[in-house]
């Protein structure tokens, strides 16, 4: 996460190369330490001048973060070109053939730079056009155009919901219905896979399978729950039709806190059933779920602390 009002654009470009050899992704914005290795976010930040050019070193680059309901921008500044560190502006006047000669040698290394970020060069037409004292601050549209911004709002695996009198912990951006719940209900645990999708019979049907009732009770019958590489035990499972605004059924299981608890540290869930078919292992795909990065441990950590009661 970056926060600075600028510096020394040669060590920013070096900055930048580290960075993306370390496979890093950059955000800009302020933070303040949570607990662990978790930082919570605070609204404002800006990476203005050197700080602009060490940001696209990232793998991902991220002008904004959204977060629970809460969305926080930072603000992206390129200054004018400076003919005291790497480069000089084309607009520069009483220059030497020397100096115009030294001039083409760091634009066109500046430009490398842009390509070697996969950024547009564009980028650097913006800032040398800029007047004395200008800014070059892109608009969202701009960033992504012109590849500096890979995204302005990172998708969020999991997110908060308010059900009945509690909260869920659900995967997913705000509308999608297929995907994981985690949340508790009186004193149970329970993760449960919502559908869109239903035969006329209720049974909930995803992209490849519709699942009878039969076959949920098969599969949840002496099954292991697996969250990343550890394994829990399921308890029964149950079949809710109609539970909320376009999910047509809920099919949840009764599983340990701590396999909720471990859910920020893993990227999928899986069931390994007690018989190990062809057919059974089909059917066990009902919960099947991959999001593909760690996520706030907070979002469960709510969840938990605010069970849905009668």
């Amino acid at each position: 996460m970056l926060n600075s009002t600028g510096g020394n654009i040669s060590s920013a470009m070096e900055l930048a190369r580290l960075i993306r050899a370390a496979g890093m992704e950059t955000m800009i914005g302020r933070s303040a330490p949570y607990y662990d290795n978790w930082y919570e976010p605070k609204e404002g930040g800006a990476c203005m001048e050197a700080c602009a050019i060490a940001f696209l070193g990232g793998t991902h680059r991220l002008a904004g973060l959204k977060t629970f309901n809460y969305e926080f921008s930072g603000r992206l500044s390129f200054d004018r070109l400076n003919g005291t560190e790497i480069l000089k502006s084309i607009g520069e006047t009483n220059l030497t053939g020397e100096d115009l000669l030294q001039e083409q040698v760091e634009i066109g290394l500046f430009v490398s730079f842009l390509l070697e970020m996969d950024v547009s060069s564009e980028v650097y037409a913006k800032m040398a056009s800029l007047a004395p004292g200008a800014k070059f601050e892109p608009s969202e549209q701009e960033a992504r155009d012109l590849r500096i911004a890979t995204t302005v709002d990172p998708e969020h695996s999991w997110r908060l919901d308010q059900l009945a009198s509690g909260l869920v912990a659900r995967t997913g951006e705000r509308g999608e219905i297929d995907g994981l719940w985690a949340f508790c209900y009186n004193e149970s645990f329970l993760l449960a896979r919502s559908f869109s999708n239903a035969t006329e019979a209720g049974e909930p049907c995803s992209d490849d399978f519709c699942y009878s009732d039969d076959d949920i009770a098969a599969v949840f019958n002496g099954a292991k729950l697996n969250v990343g590489e550890m394994s829990y035990p399921i308890g029964h499972a149950q079949t809710l039709r109609d539970v909320s605004v376009g999910t047509k059924v809920l099919v949840s299981a009764v599983v340990p806190r701590q396999a909720l608890e471990s859910l920020p540290a893993a990227k999928l869930v899986t069931i390994s059933p007690a018989a190990d078919s062809r057919a059974m292992l089909a059917k066990a795909t009902i919960l099947d779920w991959k999001w593909g990065s760690e996520f706030d441990p907070r979002i469960i950590d709510l969840a938990l602390k605010n069970c849905i009661s009668d």
